[in-house]
């Protein structure tokens, strides 16, 4: 015979409800109670009729997660945040569905279709979806369970997400340390938020070295490591006497160590190159990228715990965290 919720009681000595509540995640079951039940539905091969659960219930344990479709050359990194994540989330017996999403040209209303549709109890929203694009908007006006690892906040939506303002902090102290003065700055869209904490940050830091940055050596690129090298090409033009450029995520990083290797320039001897975001695949760039690195596992496992609080009641709120340096072989230290 099928194990009933009644053996599960019985192995882990609790009530019948106690685990009723740890099998649907409930708020207030303690984590290490819901691990223990599940331990013990595995080893009795006890498996819930989700359907029968659903009519009874009528909740589905279902949430969608939204990432952003581009048009051009992009790194996934907002994957890195999907184990972690989907990790956090079954310890709360819900389970992801994933929504690729264009970034460019959404449709009006699809959020409501597919949370009608799919029965989502709620949603995670990753970068670079904020507060201006029209899926967050129509998130906040749902008023469904949210958050956002963007900007968006609201009586419904949490927003948990990296502290770009303190990695572009970190990224200008550690060049600054490393003696260098003379560095010019590929840039992201201007008009995205997470380009302009960056930078913002990156110039602060200079500023308390003593450097003051000249806007004039700050290029914009599109995040793409073709922009990286175009930007590249740009600066070497405008600011020959620079020793060091320093970019708003990997990719451009990448494209213009590139850009550097066609023009023979060696990196890091003749020019430091320094990255953002931490992508895993930067450490087998010749020379290895130093890089400002996402916490993503506290990030994901954080997005999760804020959408049960939400899912029980609680009220929108932020957290955020401070990224760290991954200091490498592509920056030179002048220093010495």
């Amino acid at each position: 015979m099928p194990a009933t919720i009644k053996d599960l009681a019985k192995k882990v000595g609790c009530s019948v409800s106690t685990v009723s509540r740890a099998l649907n995640g409930s708020y207030g079951v303690h984590p290490s109670m819901i691990e223990k039940v599940r331990q013990a539905a595995e080893e009795l091969g006890y498996v819930p009729n989700s359907g029968a659960k659903q009519l009874v219930t009528r909740r589905s344990n279902l949430i969608g997660v939204f990432f952003p479709e581009f048009g051009m050359e992009s790194i996934r990194d907002f994957e890195d945040f999907f184990a972690p994540l989907r990790k956090a989330l079954r310890l709360y017996r819900k389970e992801m569905l994933i929504f690729s999403v264009p970034f460019v040209g959404y449709r009006g209303g699809s959020l409501r279709e597919w949370v009608q549709s799919r029965n989502l109890e709620g949603c995670v929203f990753l970068q670079p979806f904020s507060k201006e694009h029209p899926l967050m908007k129509e998130a906040l006006k749902l008023k469904i369970p949210s958050v956002n690892l963007g900007n968006s906040l609201g009586p419904r939506c949490s927003l948990v997400a990296s502290d770009d303002y303190e990695g572009g902090r970190i990224a200008g102290t550690y060049l600054a340390s490393q003696g260098h003065r003379f560095i010019g700055y590929i840039n992201g869209p201007e008009q995205v938020p997470i380009c302009q904490q960056r930078y913002a940050g990156f110039r602060d830091a200079l500023e308390s070295a003593g450097i003051i940055h000249d806007p004039s050596w700050v290029v914009t690129g599109d995040f793409s490591g073709a922009s990286g090298s175009s930007c590249a090409a740009l600066l070497l033009e405008k600011a020959p006497e620079m020793t060091a450029i320093c970019c708003a995520n990997d990719l451009m990083a990448m494209g213009a160590m590139l850009e550097l290797y066609r023009r023979s320039i060696p990196v890091p001897a003749q020019m430091s190159v320094m990255g953002y975001d931490g992508a895993f695949f930067t450490a087998y760039t010749t020379p290895p990228l130093s890089t400002v690195r996402h916490c993503f596992d506290w990030i994901g496992t954080h997005a999760a715990e804020l959408l049960i609080e939400l899912l029980n009641g609680g009220a929108g709120r932020t957290v955020r965290f401070p990224p760290e340096l991954l200091s490498r072989e592509s920056v030179k230290d002048l220093n010495n």
